[in-house]
C-alpha cells in the first residue's frame, strides 16, 4: 500500500511540474481540504450519507436504552431501519427520503431484522448466562443486552451497519465501475445540480467515511460530532498505521483526478482506498481481540462486549470485493476461534490468539504493532 501511495504522489508531482507543456496531460489541482467548486459554487454533496450516519447514531442510542434495562420495541427498530412512521428524534431524519434498509448489503437485510426481533425479546428477559439471552453487567457497573451466544446486540447492529451499509456502499457501489468507472458520465452536470455523476458518486463514497472536510488537519483532528463509525476507528488506528493521511490524500487526489479527467490517477486512488479501509477494519479487529484477551477470565460482561466488537469488524471484512482475507479464514475466526459456532461463552485464549495470528498474517502491516493496537 505504501508503494502504491508513493507511486501515485510521484505521478501527481510530475503532473504539476509539466503544467506548461502543451503536450502534457491536465494538471491536478489537489486541495488541502475536501472542497471542490465550479463557477464559484461547491460541487460536493453527500447529505444522504450524513443522514444515514445520523440514523445509525439514533438507532444506537435507542439500543443503549435496552442495555440499560428498558424494553425495546421491535416495530420502532424496524421503522428506524426503513425510515417509516417518523421514528427519529431529529425531524430532519423523519423528513429525509433516505433509509438504511435499501442500502444494506442484500443478503444481510433479513439478518438485521432478525437481530431487531431477538433484541426486543431479550430486553424483556432477566440475567444472561451461557445459552440464555438477557443482560450482563460490565466492570463499569453498566449492563449490556446479549443473545444466547453472548453477542451484544448494540454492537452487532451498530458495527454491523457500519459494515453492511457504510463499508459496503463505499466498496460495492460508489467505488465500483458502475458508479466511478471510466465510462461514467463526467461531462454533463446532473439536472439542477453543479456536479457530474462521477464527481457525485466519489463524494458519496467519501461521505460514508464520515470525516470532516479538513481531516486530518483540523484542531482537534476529529471533533466530538465526528467521533463515530469509520472516522473514529480510522483515527483510532492512525498512530500505529498512519491511516488518516493515507485515506484523505487518496480521496482528495482521486476527486481532483476526476475533475482533471485523469482516470489513471483516479483508479490508483481507488486501490489505495480499498486497501486502507480494509486495513483499518483488520487493525480494529486485532485491537478488540487484544482487549478480549485482557478481559478473559476477569470480567465476563466486558469480555463479551469487546469480543462483540471484534466479531463485527471481522465480519465487515466480508464486504470488500477485493479483500485479502479468504472466506474460509473469516469463517474460522467467527465460527471457531471466537467460540463454537460463534458462541462467545465457549471462546478460549488459544482461539483468540489464533484469530489474531490469522489477521496479522494476512495483513503484515499489523505485525510490528500487533500487541499495541
Amino acid at each position: 500500500m505504501k508503494y502504491k501511495l508513493l507511486l501515485s504522489l510521484l505521478i501527481v508531482g510530475t503532473l504539476f511540474s509539466c503544467g506548461d507543456d502543451d503536450d502534457a496531460q491536465p494538471t491536478l489541482e489537489v486541495p488541502q481540504t475536501y472542497e471542490f467548486t465550479r463557477d464559484g459554487q461547491s460541487t460536493v454533496n453527500f447529505q444522504g450519507q450524513t443522514d444515514r450516519l445520523n440514523m445509525v447514531s439514533e438507532m444506537k442510542a435507542y439500543l443503549s436504552t435496552g442495555d440499560a434495562g428498558e424494553t425495546l420495541e421491535l416495530q420502532k427498530l424496524l421503522n428506524m431501519y426503513s425510515n417509516e412512521n417518523s421514528p427519529f428524534e431529529d425531524p430532519a431524519l423523519n423528513a429525509s427520503t433516505k433509509q438504511l434498509k435499501d442500502k444494506t448489503f442484500e443478503t444481510e437485510k433479513k439478518t438485521f431484522e432478525e437481530l431487531f426481533d431477538a433484541a426486543a425479546i431479550a430486553s424483556t428477559k432477566g440475567d444472561a448466562a451461557a445459552g440464555v439471552a438477557g443482560r450482563i453487567a460490565r466492570g463499569s457497573g453498566k449492563t449490556i443486552l446479549v443473545n444466547e451466544k453472548g453477542q451484544e446486540f448494540t454492537q452487532l447492529i451498530e458495527k454491523g451497519l457500519m459494515g453492511a451499509v457504510f463499508y459496503s456502499q463505499i466498496y460495492n457501489s460508489y467505488l465500483s465501475d458502475a458508479k466511478t468507472g471510466d465510462d461514467v458520465d463526467n461531462t454533463n452536470l446532473e439536472s439542477g445540480k453543479n456536479y457530474t455523476k462521477m464527481e457525485h458518486h466519489w463524494d458519496e463514497a467519501f461521505g460514508y467515511w464520515g470525516v470532516p472536510t479538513d481531516f486530518p488537519n483540523g484542531n482537534p483532528v476529529l471533533p466530538d460530532e465526528y467521533k463515530r463509525f469509520w472516522a473514529n476507528y480510522t483515527n483510532g488506528r492512525d498512530a500505529l498505521l498512519g491511516t488518516n493521511k493515507t485515506l484523505m490524500d487518496a480521496y482528495l487526489t482521486g476527486r481532483a483526478a476526476i475533475v482533471a479527467k485523469r482516470y489513471d490517477i483516479k483508479n490508483e486512488q481507488k486501490e489505495i482506498i480499498y486497501e486502507a479501509h480494509e486495513l483499518v477494519a483488520a487493525g480494529t479487529a486485532v485491537h478488540y481481540i487484544n482487549e478480549a484477551l485482557d478481559y478473559f477470565g476477569q470480567n465476563q460482561g466486558d469480555f463479551l462486549h469487546v469480543l462483540s466488537e471484534a466479531y463485527a469488524f471481522v465480519k465487515a471484512l466480508e464486504y470488500s470485493p477485493v479483500r485479502k482475507i479468504t472466506e474460509e479464514q473469516l469463517s474460522q475466526i467467527k465460527n471457531s476461534d471466537f467460540g463454537t459456532e460463534g458462541d462467545f461463552w465457549t471462546a478460549t485464549v488459544a482461539g483468540l490468539q489464533n484469530a489474531k495470528t490469522t489477521l496479522v498474517s494476512v495483513y503484515p502491516e499489523l505485525e510490528p504493532v500487533k500487541d499495541e493496537l
